[in-house]
């Protein structure tokens, strides 16, 4: 069966080091320190591992902290029901803040917040009585939204650090477009959560950005594909259509666009620098 989620508290000091060493998982994990500190870590800092990436909680010899832990997979979240879309969206953009570090910078009623819901969730997967199980899912949602609204969370889009937009409801669009890039999407998927005519839409947008909602789209797409070009060894059809291209021969003149170079020859030059 495959794990949806898991929460644990974990004491590490110097005779417990518990996850001291580089490791690995498929599943996220969250972690929350509710007592002590260290050089690394201290009372009220959160922590973000993706699935997947190498990591290791690390203490200094002589300090002692205690941890709660919460691994869950993305399979908790539907695509099917429109909560859990909601769900993943706000995940995709924690995603994207990770593009700083893993650890999560919150206010200290922020932090204080996180803490009351990791407690309640190791409760719940204590006790496990009827219907802990959504309990516990709900409460995560809860979590992952007070970590976006958060007044210290800060998404950078592109470069190390966004530029802030002045309108929330292009900032809540581009957080669309970066999260949802790989799927189909058209100004009238936009216009059913941003409450603006659409050639308002169309203005502002150009106003915020500096291009067109499909440029914006474009460019997003590429810079995807482009990194995967670079950094796999992945079929460049695949590689189209994981970025959202149903058609191959548009992807090659959108990319050649952005780059000056069609697809292939921009692997061929990435690989070339290589050595």
């Amino acid at each position: 069966m495959k794990l949806l989620f898991f929460i644990r508290e974990t004491e590490l000091n110097r005779n417990n080091k518990g996850d001291f060493h580089l490791h690995t998982h498929k599943e996220h994990e969250l972690v929350y320190c509710f007592d002590g500190f260290s050089h690394t870590i201290k009372k009220g800092d959160l922590l973000f591992y993706p699935a997947g990436s190498s990591h290791a909680v690390r203490i200094d010899d002589g300090s002692e902290i205690k941890i709660w832990q919460i691994y869950f997979s993305e399979d908790l979240f539907s695509n099917s029901v429109n909560m859990d879309k909601e769900a993943l969206f706000v995940l995709g953009q924690i995603k994207l803040y990770l593009k700083r570090g893993n650890r999560i910078h919150l206010s200290k009623i922020g932090s204080d917040r996180v803490g009351k819901l990791f407690e309640s969730m190791q409760w719940e997967f204590k006790n496990r009585y009827h219907g802990y199980s959504w309990t516990i899912r709900l409460k995560l949602i809860e979590l992952l939204v007070s970590v976006i609204r958060d007044r210290e969370f800060v998404i950078p889009i592109r470069g190390d650090v966004a530029k802030p937009l002045s309108n929330s409801h292009i900032q809540d669009v581009i957080m669309y477009i970066h999260t949802n890039y790989m799927n189909e999407m058209n100004i009238d998927d936009i216009l059913q959560f941003c409450p603006l005519s659409r050639s308002h839409f169309h203005a502002l947008f150009k106003n915020e950005t500096g291009t067109t909602f499909i440029k914006y789209v474009n460019d997003v797409r590429c810079q995807k594909a482009g990194e995967l070009l670079a950094t796999t060894d992945e079929p460049i059809l695949d590689i189209a259509f994981s970025c959202g291209y149903n058609n191959f021969s548009h992807f090659c003149h959108t990319f050649k666009d952005v780059y000056g170079y069609p697809p292939g020859q921009f692997r061929k030059n990435c690989m070339a620098l290589k050595f």
